[in-house]
């Protein structure tokens, strides 16, 4: 009864933070700490101090902290501004193309070995662009972080070498690129197709024209913005090819550019977008209590209940998109699922690359939701003039609109050409 009740107050958390239009990170805390005393006091063995304090993601906190401090320094000083007019001279001006270059660019940079955290370094410069050029907020962030949660996957970034290590370990796979570009490609090309679904559903072709627009040329940079553009370099080198903490080597970059005089320290720091990161923290407390609950575990042993061979890779996606939202996919959701997965093929005799197909594509595809890393930083990375409490709310959606997508797709037979 609790576990429904829990799953029953997040809905309702969300539901009334779009009524009322408050803030529902700070509903979600409040919520987060009555729940958690109710079910206390009906029995449940939850600490209600631990599961509301300690669950305070505070990873994802550091992190959309310090890159929203460095991107805000960049945009006070001029530097996004004076980046995304280059991109567009690269476009030749066409708007169109430019979620497509951005889609393209996230890609080669993340599967590079960036990973999913270089979102942090492009959605500030694509999403800038996207409002200077009358380009939806919401496709810009779904064809970007798109692009870059397929690069994400690739077998140099962390996503893609746990994804394949655990398959091999577990006899789904042999060693080597071969054996893993069947799960890559599966994923790459769902994430692929629903990005572009995105770049049509929300106006790619037909971008709005935006009064008084210049037309497009270079633009020089001064001292700041050079002294800026390094620092930016500096993260992406740093994160790429030392496995920089991007949290810390952002904070230092930071940092350096205030001693150095890049930007005004006030305006710097009243810059970093506080609400949106109370938005972010105050709803992952919340789900940590619906887990703690039983709320998680409810929904899965429900999806388990049913599993059958057409039904059953649907049902992993279903499982690792539930548990990818409320879990890391990379150190938690993977490992659990893909031996799981391993496991329940042979005993059901069900295609064992089918199921971990589906954990791999439920699981990563999540990660466009502002309860993961990722999608909170997208939301944290938005400009003020884009209203982040309804970005919030549409990469919310636009996470369940991709397992739907995923599951039709599955039972459709389209994964079936991979495994």
């Amino acid at each position: 009864m609790i576990a429904v009740a829990s799953l029953v107050v997040l809905v309702g958390v969300i539901a009334l933070s779009a009524i009322i239009k408050k803030n529902a990170g700070i509903i979600s805390l409040v919520a987060a700490y009555i729940f958690a005393l109710i079910a206390h006091a009906c029995g449940t063995d939850i600490n209600v101090s631990k599961v509301v304090t300690s669950n305070w993601p505070t990873s994802l906190f550091f992190i959309v902290l310090a890159t929203t401090f460095l991107f805000g320094i960049a945009t006070l000083n001029g530097t996004t501004q004076a980046l995304s007019k280059n991109i567009v001279c690269l476009a030749r001006g066409n708007a169109r193309l430019l979620p497509l270059i951005f889609f393209v660019f996230g890609a080669l940079i993340s599967g590079a070995g960036a990973g999913g955290l270089v979102v942090a370094v492009i959605m500030p410069i694509a999403l800038f662009v996207a409002v200077g050029n009358g380009i939806s907020a919401l496709m810009m962030s779904l064809v970007t972080m798109g692009g870059i949660m397929v690069g994400g996957l690739s077998p140099l970034a962390i996503n893609g070498i746990v994804a394949q290590q655990l398959s091999v370990e577990n006899g789904v796979i042999a060693e080597g690129l071969g054996g893993y570009l069947p799960l890559w490609g599966a994923y790459a090309a769902a994430m692929t197709l629903f990005s572009l679904g995105a770049y049509f559903i929300f106006g790619g072709l037909k971008p709005k024209k935006v009064e008084g627009a210049e037309k497009p040329h270079f633009v020089k940079v001064d001292r700041n913005q050079t002294l800026t553009l390094i620092a930016i370099l500096v993260v992406l080198v740093g994160v790429i090819f030392f496995g920089q903490n991007i949290g810390l080597i952002c904070f230092a970059c930071a940092g350096v550019l205030l001693m150095l005089g890049a930007v005004d320290q006030k305006k710097a720091i009243a810059a970093i977008p506080w609400g949106t990161i109370l938005l972010i923290c105050g709803m992952s407390v919340l789900i940590s209590v619906v887990n703690a609950c039983g709320g998680i575990a409810f929904l899965s042993e429900k999806l388990e209940n049913v599993i059958g061979e057409k039904s059953a890779q649907p049902i992993m996606m279903v499982l690792g998109g539930l548990m990818g939202a409320v879990s890391s996919g990379t150190g938690v959701v993977m490992p659990t699922l893909i031996p799981l997965a391993a496991e329940l093929g042979s005993s059901l005799n069900i295609s064992v690359m089918s199921l971990v197909i589906g954990v791999i594509v439920g699981t990563n595809g999540v990660v466009i939701s502002p309860l993961s890393t990722v999608g909170g930083i997208c939301v944290g990375c938005a400009p003020e003039s884009v209203d982040r409490d309804k970005l919030y709310n549409q990469l919310l959606l636009s996470a369940i609109c991709f397992i739907v997508m995923s599951v039709v797709l599955s039972l459709l037979g389209l994964f079936r050409v991979f495994g």
